[in-house]
This record gives structure tokens, C-alpha cells and sequence, in this order.
């Protein structure tokens, strides 16, 4: 992560670095072994707590309290001045804290140095202008579910037409529980209905997921991480080696009780019969539920996406973000691994990753920053593959990108599976 002058990462456990790091580049049907953390939901802006984060927390939540406690004096020095003592008790106490804050966030100004300027301009010009300037070689790519939207997948979170917003027919006690695992136990036939909108096959790769290979294909792409299970980045050309997909896929599928695996047909099969499936092959009567590799939450995350990211991350020059909400740990956690002084881009529809400004006065440097105090912090707002061509034409690499989206023909494997269910 550039942990220099940050507080503790907290967000992996001590014992995820120990793997080895042949991991990283092992055959990835060893991808969905797991590891010991479990994606969690928290705010964009600060993640999980660290050392800094929670007297920074209780520092705010004393401010807020002594606003309140102020106003309510206020309220009550009108009808008696008895309460002038403890009103004056008050007010000095929200002063001091005000002042400790000022304080604190000057010494680490004075402490901290800054950092030199990365890019001529905090948009795709400026990223166009290093990588045509061949300052940029080792990329990595954090991919969410808006680069696939316009393959007709819709994404989790947008209201009226996310995933979440259409689950409500499932009478689930609320929408993340489709992707919960204790839920899942008890009732998997919502997360059965749903999985025949998001398999494999039933879409073809958009204009971003070609941009991620016509990276490889100029040897700049060093690793694409994905929050998407739909498998669009291998399906558009990408090896599996090139892919960590953070939240597993559809690749292959085990019983969540003996952890015997099973053949993706068995489960293909049940998802589109819109019925759960379970164990056939485990041990002497086992009947658990048989699912496809993707983690839930309450799951862990596959070792190879933290063997890899150790790798990968240190050593990227420059970090593409595109069409994720950065709400989900630890893979949010990502934007913060590369260098302090690695420029990131940022292509989304909306702003998100963003450090709360009065953890950044503080000194705290992880989350994006788009605010005065931008050193290499890169945004373009608005649809993903719109974003993606733009930066293609400021490089010049419009046509090769057109040629790939235009030339484009479904693996064979899909077209086997396409076949089958047609018939």
C-alpha cells in the first residue's frame, strides 16, 4: 500500500501475506482457495477503521456533541441564568476542541512534505499525455459492475434498475442477503433465480472490456482485478492469468459442506431450471448445497488475490479504476496499495473513493483526491465505455479498439452453451 506517514492498514489479515507468492501466477482453478477475509460493505470515503480513524471519529463526534450541548444551553440561558456557568463550560470546550483540531492538521502539513505533481492535467488528457510519453508500462485495472452495464447486465446499487432495487419480488429481509451465505443455507432459491440474469455466456463484452485487452495486447496491462463475476474480461480475450476476479465467478462450483467440487454443467443446469442444487459426489451422505465459486458475503476471498496484489500492486505505475461504487471491502481497499506518487484514474458515473476532507487535513492520504491538494488523482465522469473511447482517441488508439469491439466472436465454450440452450 505506500504506507509512508499513513496509520496501520488493518484491512488483511496478518497471516494473507504468508502465501507464497507462485500464487500469484498458479492455474487459476486454484484462484476460488481461500483466504481469511470476507468482503464487507463501509463507506467509500474512510473503510474499515485504522489507528488514526477512530480518535478522528470520537475527535467529531465530541464536536457534534458539544454543538448540540451548546444550542441546547442557548435554549436554556434564556430562561434561567443559572445555566450561564455551564454554557460558558460548554462553549469553551467545543473552542478547544476546534483548536485541537486546527492544530493537529498544521503540524502534519509541517511534517508531511508534499508531494510533486504527477500529471499536466487531472483528466484523460493528462493520463493520454504519460502513456503516449511512455512514462506508463505495468497498469493495473480495478473493474466494477458499471463496465457492464452496457452489455445489458445491470449493476448492484443504481436505484429503480440495479440488481438490488429488482430483488424485492424475492421478499428477501433485505437485498444483500441474495449474496449472503447464512441466507443462502436457509433459502438459495433467490440467489438460483437471479444467477440465470448474470451467467456467463448471455452477454458479449463491451467497448471497456476490449480496452482492458487492447491493453495487454501493447504489453501495458500488468493485472485486471474485477468485482464482476460475470467473466466479460476473459470473454473479450484476456487470459486467466491476467484476471483476479476478486469475487469469484462461474468458473467452477463446490458443495459449501464438503467442499467437493463439481462440474459447472451440474450447476449450469440448476441455475437456468431456476432450482437449488446439491451435493452428488461428496462424502457418504452429504447432501449440501452445491454453488458456484463466487463469494458471498461472510466468505472468504480467493489467496491468489492477495498473493497477487502484494505483487501488483507496488509495482504499477499507473492505476485505472473504472465503473465501481469503491463500497465493498477489501477490495476497495486496492486504490491504496499503489505507490503515493502513482497516478490514478478514475472513470465512473459518478465520483466515489473520495477521503473525508477532515481526515485529509489530518494527514490521512489514503482514498482519492480531487480537491485542491491533487498531486496525481485523475477523474473523468461519466459513462464507462464513453470515458474509455475518449481516451482511446486522445492516444490514437480509436481504431485498434474499434477493430477489436467489431471483430469480436464468442469463445467457443459459449458458443457450445448458447447451442445447448437453444436447442
Amino acid at each position: 500500500m505506500g504506507d509512508t506517514g499513513a496509520p496501520v492498514d488493518i484491512y488483511t489479515p496478518h497471516d494473507a501475506f504468508a502465501i507464497s507468492k507462485d500464487a500469484c501466477t498458479s492455474d487459476a482453478s486454484k484462484e476460488n482457495q481461500s483466504s481469511e477475509a470476507v468482503p464487507s460493505e463501509s463507506s467509500p470515503a474512510t473503510g474499515p477503521p485504522t489507528a488514526m480513524a477512530a480518535p478522528v471519529a470520537a475527535l467529531s463526534s465530541s464536536s457534534a456533541d458539544a454543538s448540540e450541548s451548546e444550542e441546547d444551553a442557548g435554549d436554556a440561558i434564556e430562561s434561567s441564568s443559572e445555566s450561564n456557568e455551564d454554557y460558558a463550560e460548554v462553549l469553551a470546550r467545543f473552542k478547544e476542541l476546534i483548536s485541537l483540531k486546527e492544530t493537529s492538521a498544521t503540524a502534519n502539513e509541517e511534517q508531511q512534505p508534499p508531494l510533486p505533481r504527477r500529471l499536466s492535467s487531472f483528466d484523460l488528457a493528462g493520463i493520454a499525455e504519460l502513456i503516449s510519453n511512455g512514462k506508463i508500462k505495468r497498469i493495473v485495472c480495478m473493474c466494477g459492475a458499471g463496465i457492464s452495464v452496457n452489455a445489458g447486465i445491470p449493476d448492484f446499487r443504481s436505484p429503480g434498475t440495479g440488481l438490488y432495487s429488482r430483488l424485492a419480488e424475492y421478499g428477501l429481509p433485505h437485498p444483500q442477503a441474495v449474496f449472503e451465505i447464512d441466507y443462502f443455507k436457509t433459502n438459495p432459491k433467490p440467489f438460483f433465480l437471479l444467477a440465470k440474469e448474470l451467467y456467463p455466456g448471455t452477454y458479449a463484452p463491451t467497448p471497456t472490456h476490449h480496452f482492458l485487452k487492447l491493453l495487454d495486447g501493447k504489453g501495458l496491462l500488468l493485472r485486471c482485478y474485477t468485482q464482476n463475476i460475470d467473466s466479460l474480461e476473459c470473454i473479450a480475450g484476456l487470459s486467466r492469468s491476467q484476471v483476479i476476479a476478486a469475487h469469484g465467478n462461474f468458473d467452477s462450483a463446490r458443495c459449501i459442506e464438503c467442499k467437493t467440487e463439481h462440474e459447472v454443467e451440474f450447476v449450469r443446469d440448476a441455475v437456468f431450471a431456476q432450482q437449488p442444487c446439491y451435493c452428488a459426489a461428496g462424502k457418504a451422505g452429504c447432501s449440501g448445497l452445491v454453488k458456484p465459486d463466487i463469494v458471498f458475503f461472510g466468505e472468504n476471498l480467493p489467496k491468489r488475490f492477495w498473493s497477487c496484489m502484494e505483487q501488483d500492486l507496488p509495482k504499477a505505475d499507473l492505476l485505472i479504476v473504472v465503473g465501481t461504487s469503491l463500497v465493498v471491502q477489501p477490495f476497495a481497499s486496492l486504490i491504496d496499495k499503489v505507490g503515493y506518487e502513482t497516478p490514478r484514474l478514475l472513470i465512473n458515473k459518478e465520483r466515489v473513493g473520495e477521503t473525508d476532507p477532515v481526515l485529509r487535513a489530518m494527514g490521512y492520504r489514503k482514498g482519492f483526491d480531487f480537491g485542491a491538494g491533487n498531486t496525481r488523482d485523475a477523474l473523468f465522469e461519466g459513462d464507462c465505455d464513453r470515458g474509455v473511447w475518449e481516451l482511446c482517441r486522445l492516444l490514437g488508439w480509436e481504431e485498434e479498439l474499434r477493430e477489436l469491439v467489431d471483430s469480436w466472436e464468442p469463445p467457443e465454450e459459449i458458443l457450445k452453451f448458447t447451442k445447448q440452450e437453444n436447442s
